[in-house]
């Protein structure tokens, strides 16, 4: 009789726990989910997605394909990400010129950051660089801005888009230090930096990440790295402030839904995604492509884009980029 009494109190217990069970697990996860990507297939942008959505479906427990939707600087992923149903079937993990460099260049982008996006949480941070192309011989910064000064016709540095941070900082360190440099836009990365390995193009700048396997191969030469410090990585290469120039750029990376999903769905996959970027797997990953894992909640993600639409709108604005 004890034993009986003793397994009706335990299943009791267990039912009312049940519920309980239920609410902390959050609410259920529609699936499949499929994260758009608007870059090139093969850019760190594309790299980090797919070990996002590798990691977060092993927690949400239904199957997570990254989309590749390349072009316009993000802007295709971006407007499909704004038509999309907001049931939590559809995220984006997008960088900053698609959050908040678009909005700001481009008269009709089909989308507006603030309202039509629903921040999901930060994935990461990651430094930029310069290059050049090996049979340029240039060797370092000051090499650089030598080379532009005796071949003006040849100062162009390539950049991964069109109207991007990269242009603007070139555009304003051309004008401070009264130098022919000039921005060569590319739709992405990869075909800039396969430009500038095969020497079509002097130099170029984009993330440290998409320039790495190129330099350690010796077909290019990173001079400068654009963050606040040295990256582990290269150690050897100094900043461009260390060099005598002031070209500082940061970039980051953020995982969005469309706007309406509802916030139990938001938070149950911004803490999927923190859990994600916890993973050493993962971590580890993310540093040899020169990305700094960057957790943290949907507001924080939300400040920041507010902040930095604030800090480029004027700097846009000095260039003379009339929106298009």
């Amino acid at each position: 009789m004890k034993s009986l009494r003793a397994l009706r109190h335990l299943l009791a217990t267990t039912l009312l726990a049940l519920p309980c069970a239920v609410a902390a697990a959050g609410p259920e996860v529609p699936g499949p989910i499929r994260i758009l990507v608007g870059f090139p297939a093969g850019g760190t942008i594309d790299v980090v997605a797919r070990l996002v959505a590798e990691q977060m479906q092993g927690d949400l427990g239904v199957p997570v394909v990254v989309e590749t939707l390349a072009g316009a600087g993000g802007q295709l992923a971006a407007q499909a990400l704004k038509r999309a149903a907001p049931d939590g079937r559809t995220l984006m993990v997008a960088p900053d010129h698609t959050a908040v460099i678009v909005p700001l260049t481009v008269a009709r982008p089909g989308f507006d950051s603030r309202t039509d996006f629903a921040p999901v949480g930060m994935v990461a941070d990651y430094a930029g660089a310069l290059a050049v192309s090996q049979a340029s011989g240039i060797k370092d910064l000051p090499g650089l801005m030598r080379y532009v000064q005796a071949h003006p016709a040849s100062g162009g540095v390539g950049v991964s888009a069109p109207g991007s941070k990269p242009q603007f900082q070139l555009d304003a360190l051309a004008r401070s230090q009264k130098l022919p440099l000039s921005a060569v836009p590319y739709r992405g990365s990869v075909p800039m930096v396969q430009d500038l390995a095969g020497g079509h193009i002097a130099a170029g700048i984009t993330a440290l990440g998409d320039f790495l396997e190129f330099h350690r191969a010796g077909k290019l030469r990173v001079i400068a790295v654009t963050g606040e410090r040295r990256s582990g990585l290269l150690s050897e290469i100094p900043t461009a402030a260390e060099s005598g120039y002031p070209l500082r750029l940061d970039f980051w990376v953020g995982l969005f839904a469309p706007a309406g999903t509802p916030q139990p769905l938001i938070a149950r996959y911004n803490a999927a995604l923190n859990k994600a970027l916890d993973v050493p797997k993962v971590r580890e990953r993310m540093a040899a492509v020169v990305f700094d894992p960057r957790p943290g909640s949907p507001s924080a993600l939300r400040q920041r884009i507010a902040a930095e639409l604030e800090q480029w709108e004027p700097i846009i604005a000095a260039s003379g980029w009339v929106k298009q």
